[in-house]
């Protein structure tokens, strides 16, 4: 083991200096390396005319968990590098990383950070921000960059009251000319206020300004700024029952009006609960009514409502997610503007043996963009399976298909992908714990 003194007191000396309660804290630091094999059917997203190819990516990462009472670091950080059998001219580099730092400097006081950095010419684009996400699609293979950083403060003035300020930019770069560069801010605001045992309320309001630049031939002009406004009071029955009443309002200031970008107001009220059934499993569900509301148009209305089952049973996790009513699509790479939705979701992985586990996923979601009479019907599902064949070395396949149905002529497609990937990573912490 003596070749490890070395890196291990270079660690032991950093981590020192930067988190001087590590003696307490539960941390690790797990560098790590992949060698990644894919066949990819339909390689650009086209409707027709479809070009597969075998892809070969080796991604070197980087791990780090800390954890103690007043502070929490997760940083996960890969460098991919992909060759193309067929098309090596796509051959290129990509970088992934997410990262969350947040610290209670007093009892009264506490502050985090929070970035998502993809570097990519993927087409299928998911950020990971939410478990059930619709991607932002792309045709064909061009690089783009998305960074999202969002800072916040908390300020606590008695047991579960505080006001927290936050602020969030989130950038969109593309190689692509006819793909709008974005820049979104956004400042936002959250009272939480608990009267009593017995009753709570919320208040939360976010002001947006998003910006896009010129595309290459000219696109509308769709800067607009926002205001979200939603508050949510909850009466507690019990610490495992709870109703809530909540009331979500917004609206959209567009710079410049045109057929498909003006300005609206949104309501919606719900009425919901949530319920521990037992002691890892818990349910909740809202039913209200959606109204948009914008000067010169029909109203649109709509049914409002979302449901979620999250479980832990042993070696099992499971989540189940639905919803429906009004969405937006502001920030992803086509901005297909205000829709009408619905969508469903199923989310798990099981260990049936102690190195090995098995993992699925499937979304399915229908939108109807109102302004644009545009409709999708949008459905992904995933299945891996993963085997650790020692402590440090692990074998994992996993299948992927996209798929997507679309009333306006070359916006459907379908795409299969199979992966086998072969991961080297070892846990540092292992030598100071």
């Amino acid at each position: 083991m003596f070749q490890f003194k070395l890196p291990c007191l270079i660690v032991t000396l950093v981590v020192t200096l930067f988190f001087p309660t590590l003696a307490s804290a539960k941390w690790s630091l797990t560098p790590r390396i992949y060698v990644e094999g894919e066949y990819d059917d339909n390689i650009f997203l086209t409707e027709t005319a479809e070009q597969d190819d075998f892809i070969t990516t080796v991604s070197p990462g980087i791990n780090l968990q800390y954890l103690d009472p007043t502070a929490e670091v997760s940083l996960d950080y890969e460098y991919q590098r992909y060759w193309y059998y067929d098309f090596s001219e796509l051959d290129s580099d990509g970088h992934r990383a997410r990262a969350l730092a947040r610290k209670d400097f007093w009892n009264w006081f506490g502050a985090g950070i929070r970035e998502t950095l993809i570097i990519s010419e993927d087409p299928i684009e998911l950020t990971g921000l939410e478990e059930f996400e619709r991607p932002s699609i792309r045709r064909g293979r061009n690089r783009y960059t998305r960074n999202i950083v969002e800072p916040d403060a908390t300020f606590r003035f008695g047991e579960n009251r505080s006001i927290r300020l936050g602020y969030r930019y989130n950038i969109l770069r593309n190689k692509a000319e006819d793909i709008a560069d974005q820049d979104g801010h956004a400042i936002n605001g959250l009272l939480t206020f608990r009267f009593d045992i017995r009753n709570g309320l919320e208040v939360f309001y976010e002001y947006i300004n998003q910006h896009y630049k010129e595309t290459i031939p000219p696109s509308p002009d769709e800067d607009f700024d926002g205001h979200d406004v939603r508050g949510i009071y909850t009466h507690y029955f019990n610490p495992k029952t709870s109703v809530f009443l909540e009331y979500e309002y917004f609206q959209r200031d567009f710079d410049t009006e045109t057929t498909e970008s003006f300005d609206y107001k949104v309501h919606n009220p719900r009425l919901g609960f949530s319920r521990d059934l037992y002691e890892n499993i818990t349910l909740s569900a809202d039913a209200g009514y959606s109204l948009r509301k914008a000067e010169g148009r029909k109203d649109e209305e709509a049914f409002s409502g979302r449901g979620n089952l999250s479980a832990e049973y042993k070696r099992l996790t499971l989540s189940l997610y639905g919803e429906t009513g009004f969405a937006e699509d502001f920030t992803s790479a086509e901005t297909l503007g205000f829709s009408e939705f619905w969508a469903a979701g199923c989310n798990g992985t099981y260990q049936p043996l102690e190195r090995l586990w098995v993992a699925g996923f499937f979304y399915i979601g229908r939108d109807r963009f109102v302004d644009t009479d545009r409709r999708d019907r949008l459905w992904s599902a995933r299945g891996s399976v993963r085997y650790g064949l020692l402590r440090w070395l692990f074998l994992s396949f996993e299948y992927v298909h996209n798929e997507r149905d679309s009333n306006i002529p070359f916006e459907s497609f379908r795409e299969n992908r199979y992966l086998g990937r072969i991961t080297v990573q070892y846990d540092i912490a292992e030598h100071f714990q």
